[in-house]
């Protein structure tokens, strides 16, 4: 059983992204997440959203210009959501620069989040510190009038 989660709330929705605050149990470490606008899919090269759920990661090695410099980055998979789905997280701050996964940022706006390869590298020591086979990850929607902890 992982001993830490990073835990994704999906909280604003636009037509162009959809933007989630996260948290990390057993650390300070907060911030956001911007992912392509829904619905959901677990097929590969839909440009969509993520589904819903519980996911195992693991260090993957990105072949996205853009992305390879900061290798290895985490990979989410679960029963239903195949590796080769290649849900990824990594740096990026505009729809634009996602083709379904994940973009982290330390800051948001208006399908926009900032300051990401300094989140990125930040989230990266962290699991490297801990081992990733101790970190499980959970996304959930929230629309209104829920907290991060709630529902878990």
């Amino acid at each position: 059983m992982a001993k830490h989660t990073i835990i994704i709330t999906r909280t604003w929705q636009t037509d162009n992204s959809t933007i989630s605050s996260y948290e990390i149990t057993g650390s300070s470490i907060k911030g956001y997440f911007l992912e392509r606008p829904g619905p959901d899919t677990q097929e590969s090269h839909q440009r969509k959203r993520i589904p819903e759920g519980n996911y195992s990661i693991k260090w993957h090695y990105s072949s996205i210009p853009t992305v390879s410099p900061y290798n290895p980055v985490p990979l989410l998979f679960n029963a239903t959501v195949p590796e080769s789905r290649n849900i990824l997280i990594h740096n990026g701050n505009f729809p634009r620069d996602t083709d379904g996964c994940l973009l982290i940022g330390s800051s948001r706006g208006v399908d926009f989040v900032g300051n990401s390869v300094k989140k990125l590298k930040e989230l990266q020591n962290f699991i490297t510190s801990k081992g990733i086979s101790n970190f499980s990850l959970t996304i959930k929607s929230c629309y209104s009038g829920c907290t991060t902890s709630e529902g878990l």
